[in-house]
């Protein structure tokens, strides 16, 4: 190719912007005068190609482009220009032979790998896909930028980082590392929704690129969008089945309360684990979590057994056996658990399941002084709590004085089957019990803990704010009745996928508690129970109990009374308010007389009674929670009494609840 003169130079400059500024006409005239003199003009010829390709005529454009190619064959400029053009017509085999000529002659040319991705993605060949990834990533001309962006990010800088990210997305769209940087941004902000479209519009360009779909998983799950996370899941398995990806597949199964695909995907994670005995590990936790649920105790035992061995630093194997409730240690099992938490050097969400593996074993042992001493240091261990009582109270405050009975008043209209049945109330209160007996009826669909009413109050909250300029609970006084409506029928489709075509559904999620305003208003045939127990046998229970996440008040007995107070607050003002939109169900009551209270409740929802219930250890059902396997058994008393055996080391409790509080369920004693 002869070297272009000054001269040259500006004339090519000058036609290429006629070009961007679609004066096609004015530029192909200077490009064939060109051409007449010069016909093999490689930099004619393809401008030439762009200029027809921005006048419409396709056809005329590819006689240059490939004219193009044939007068210097070992241009990878050349087949780039042809490829991208045939890229933009659809024509995905012939961009894919000539980006790949194109690197053939140049291996570094960097769009080449980027395009290729996608053109690979869509012919499903995800092993190609997936390096042209890597070289792209290896060849990324922004690699200095993009450096300096996260210099930005680590010191502070975040206006500045995403000035740089928006930079890269503007010239290369959708760039894997400025969108992976202003989707971290936007989540860092709360901005779920705008973080997906970020990642969205990313993966349309780089469809490939697991990092830009791992976030895209993790925050569909922030958003509850859990039925959208497990197809980007299920994509990404396909496209890389890394173990650890089966890992993400696994627990996003569990979100939908699809368990037994949960456990396939951990048992396929685990098959794809070669040499690495601490993952194997990791991935037995995870099959004992799901075995656990699944009713299958044996193999679940083994799994949390096998997890414990490969790893021995894992305190939450010893926590999966112990969570079991009637799980039996040895002495030997005490000493491991007892190395694990004194030993600093293990991590300390580890430490403290361990601790609460081995306080459970002391108290199954009747050697309760030693068990409480192990509680109060499994509780002292937790890790990462954020709760105070001012904002608590605070919190319920708002609650109380936002739903007034004004603001109670305005409903959606009553709204076809299915009707949800919310459990609501303190945890460890009998709420599975009741869920276990309810999902025996025959017109009742038992379903999982679910996240959907919390993560569509959180999208009720940004439209209050958005339309209004009102903070919630005071925001939902604006909205009309074709609104709440609209909020209802939401709720009720993003539920569908829990549930069959029973006429009624359950919803347990004692949190909940805290949104009986919100149920009240968008969906007004909805039935609410309240699980409540004695305050004293419930904080006690709670104290003893690692959970998994949430419940950050429930490490301490001071806060624990504080919290069940602030409880009662909001259930007191909303069974004054709306008391025929709640029914009690006191935890004592339904143990000692089931069949009564069952009667009662089912009569309450409108059902008639079956005898299936009283049998509810009968069912099947996968069951998550705490209870899980209490619930697999006939009704039984004995936790009702257990805190007594504690009673002097619970004093704490019983002082942060009041005199008043534990006069209100004297009769329970």
């Amino acid at each position: 190719m002869r070297k272009l003169t000054e001269e040259n130079k500006q004339r090519y400059q000058t036609i290429a912007d006629q070009i961007q500024k679609g004066n096609t006409d004015d530029a192909i005239i200077s490009l064939k005068e060109i051409l007449s003199s010069n016909p093999d003009d490689l930099v004619a010829l393809s401008m030439s190609g762009s200029a027809y390709m921005r006048a419409g005529d396709e056809t005329e454009a590819f006689k240059y482009f490939e004219a193009a190619v044939k007068a210097s064959p070992d241009s990878f400029s050349a087949h780039g220009d042809l490829a991208f053009a045939a890229m933009k017509c659809g024509q995905s085999a012939r961009a894919i032979t000539h980006f790949e000529k194109s690197i053939e002659v140049n291996p570094d040319f960097y769009p080449a790998w980027s395009f290729l991705e996608a053109l690979y993605f869509e012919k499903r060949d995800y092993l190609s896909a997936v390096n042209a990834v890597k070289k792209s990533e290896a060849l990324d001309p922004m690699d200095e930028e993009y450096k300096e962006m996260q210099n930005a990010l680590q010191n502070g800088y975040l206006e500045n980082a995403e000035k740089m990210a928006r930079s890269m997305i503007a010239r290369h769209p959708g760039h894997p590392r400025g969108s992976f940087m202003l989707a971290h941004l936007a989540s860092r902000a709360g901005a779920h929704e705008e973080c997906t479209k970020i990642l969205r519009y990313a993966l349309q360009h780089h469809p490939a690129n697991a990092m830009l779909r791992k976030t895209l998983i993790q925050n569909l799950e922030r958003l509850g969008e859990f039925i959208l996370a497990v197809d980007e899941a299920q994509g990404l398995v396909k496209l890389d089945s890394d173990y650890r990806n089966w890992i993400l597949l696994s627990k996003v199964y569990g979100h939908i309360g699809s368990y037994e695909n949960q456990l396939s995907a951990a048992e396929e994670a685990a098959k794809k684990i070669l040499d690495d005995t601490e993952e194997l590990g990791k991935v037995d936790l995870l099959r004992g979590h799901a075995l656990k649920i699944l009713g299958r105790r044996t193999e679940s035992e083994q799994a949390y057994r096998d997890c414990i061995i490969r790893t021995p630093g894992n305190g939450a194997g010893w926590w999966g056996l112990a969570d079991f409730k009637d799980y039996k240690f040895n002495q030997d099992d005490k000493l491991s658990m007892q190395k694990i938490i004194e030993n600093k050097s293990h991590n300390p969400a580890q430490r403290c399941q361990a601790a609460f593996a081995l306080a459970k074993a002391y108290e199954s042992d009747i050697e309760y002084n030693e068990s409480f001493t192990w509680y109060k240091k499994a509780n002292d261990l937790r890790p990462n709590l954020n709760f105070t009582q001012k904002d608590h109270e605070n919190f319920c405050k708002k609650i109380i004085d936002g739903f007034d009975s004004d603001t109670l008043n305005n409903q959606a209209n009553e709204q076809d089957i299915p009707t949800p049945i919310f459990i609501i109330g303190m945890p460890r209160s009998g709420s599975t019990l009741i869920e276990q007996i309810l999902s025996s009826h025959s017109e009742i669909e038992g379903t999982m803990e679910l996240m959907t009413l919390p993560n569509l109050e959180r999208k009720i909250i940004i439209d209050g704010g958005l339309n209004f300029d009102k903070k919630y609970p005071e925001s939902f006084k604006y909205f009309n009745e074709e609104q709440l409506a609209d909020f209802g029928k939401q709720y009720l489709n993003q539920t569908s996928i829990y549930r069959t075509d029973k006429p009624y559904f359950i919803d347990k999620l004692p949190p909940n508690y805290e949104r009986v305003g919100l149920i009240h208003k968008i969906l007004p045939n909805a039935i609410i129970i309240d699980a409540r127990r004695h305050p004293m046998a419930c904080g006690f229970s709670i104290y003893k109990q690692h959970f998994a996440g949430g419940h950050e008040y429930s490490y301490d007995l001071d806060n624990i009374g504080f919290f069940y107070n602030c409880y009662l607050d909001v259930m007191d003002h909303f069974n004054h308010l709306i008391p025929e939109k709640i029914f009690t169900m006191q935890y004592e009551n339904n143990v000692k007389n089931t069949e009564t209270m069952t009667r009662e409740l089912l009569d309450h929802i409108g059902v008639k009674y079956e005898s299936a219930c009283l049998e509810f250890y009968k069912n099947k059902r996968a069951v998550r929670t705490a209870s899980s396997e209490q619930v697999r058994k006939p009704i039984y008393t004995g936790s009702l009494e257990q805190w007594r055996n504690f009673e002097t080391e619970l004093q704490p409790l019983k002082e942060a609840l009041g005199d008043e509080t534990i006069k209100r369920f004297e009769d329970y004693l």
